[in-house]
């Protein structure tokens, strides 16, 4: 059996799946499979993956069902100890899986490592780099110098933000894995999620050297639908924050600076209504009930984003939108209530 097993998840990046594909047989650690799920791509993909020769590269297919579902397929499909994921229009640098897999292997509390990344266009021009949660944030904070992006705690600042920025950033051990389960049913944010997942059971690790490649084009996934990235955003808080936060040992809530902290943190585009309904039904502890809300024809979420794309349209036409509690004291009151289990 191979040592690590990538995935790629294609669908429609023929202009990119070559490169992304000799980017993975260009690592230094050749002891490795590649599986590429194609997940229903119209254009000419498949036939761009027919031209490679290479014993270690497999290729299923199925009907379109999204990125987490292609990689979720590949990972049961997987055989390696470790496992990655390259999307199929990003890249690696030739010495990832290597230094990647040191890490691991000299730790093994470890369950994820990423390293810092370089952003390119969709013809490969550099745009810039994101050094971790130190720069090129997704959204700016009000006072990111009193948030937990001012430490140097990879846990607590991905609940600030998804600073792995995509599923081409993980490494992780199938150890660690198996132990927390596959990719959930979310577009914008599957990998925010899954590295939240991660933080709870598992060491972090994101290497100071940039080891891949970031694309960014018009068709990313996450330039389409404002509203529905939103409510899972939402989600994603709702679904974690008080898990996160339960162990004093983490955050003490009871200390006024991590409350200062946490209260400059999180930051949901203005719903913060959304974020403080979706903790009163308490998602963290239902996990039938969070799984249902991620269903397309749920009532429960077509209430969210009828409220959200209707506070979107607000804004777009200059009217004024309904007048909310203010941030901090809003979220400081639901999760202190969580906490207290006074609900």
């Amino acid at each position: 059996m191979p040592e690590i097993s990538v995935i790629i998840p294609s669908y429609n990046h023929a202009a990119y799946i070559g490169h992304a594909v000799e980017s993975v047989f260009a690592q230094s650690h050749t002891d490795l499979e590649l599986i590429v799920v194609d997940d229903g791509s119209t254009d000419n993909s498949l036939e761009v993956l027919s031209g490679f020769n290479d014993p270690r590269l497999r290729v299923l297919t199925q009907p379109n069902q999204g990125a987490h579902a292609a990689i979720n397929r590949g990972l049961r499909e997987a055989t390696g100890a470790y496992l990655a994921i390259l999307n199929s229009d990003d890249l690696y640098h030739p010495l990832r899986l290597e230094k990647t897999l040191a890490v691991f292997k000299s730790d093994r509390q470890v369950g994820l490592v990423g390293s810092y990344i370089d952003i390119i266009d969709q013809d490969g021009k550099f745009l810039g780099t994101k050094h971790g949660y130190a720069d090129a944030s997704p959204w700016p904070l009000e006072a990111p110098e009193r948030s937990f992006r001012a430490g140097n705690d990879l846990h607590k600042a991905l609940l600030t933000e998804n600073y792995w920025s995509t599923t081409s950033n993980f490494v992780f051990s199938r150890q660690w894995f198996e132990s927390i389960g596959e990719f959930r049913p979310l577009r914008f944010t599957h990998d925010w999620d899954f590295a939240l997942k991660m933080a709870k059971v598992a060491r972090m690790i994101l290497l100071p050297e940039v080891l891949m490649r970031y694309r960014v084009h018009a068709t990313n996934t996450i330039r389409n639908d404002r509203a529905a990235m939103i409510f899972e955003i939402c989600w994603c808080l709702a679904a974690h924050l008080p898990q996160h936060l339960a162990d004093p040992t983490f955050v003490d809530l009871s200390a006024a600076p991590a409350v200062d902290e946490l209260l400059h943190s999180i930051y949901t585009f203005g719903f913060e209504r959304a974020l403080s309904v979706m903790l009163l039904q308490r998602l963290a502890e239902n996990q039938q009930l969070a799984l249902e809300l991620l269903e397309p024809d749920n009532p429960v979420r077509a209430s969210y984003l009828a409220f959200i794309q209707c506070e979107l349209a607000k804004a777009q036409a200059g009217l004024p939108a309904s007048q909310p509690m203010p941030r901090t004291n809003i979220i400081a009151r639901v999760l202190s209530k969580l906490r207290s289990n006074r609900l």
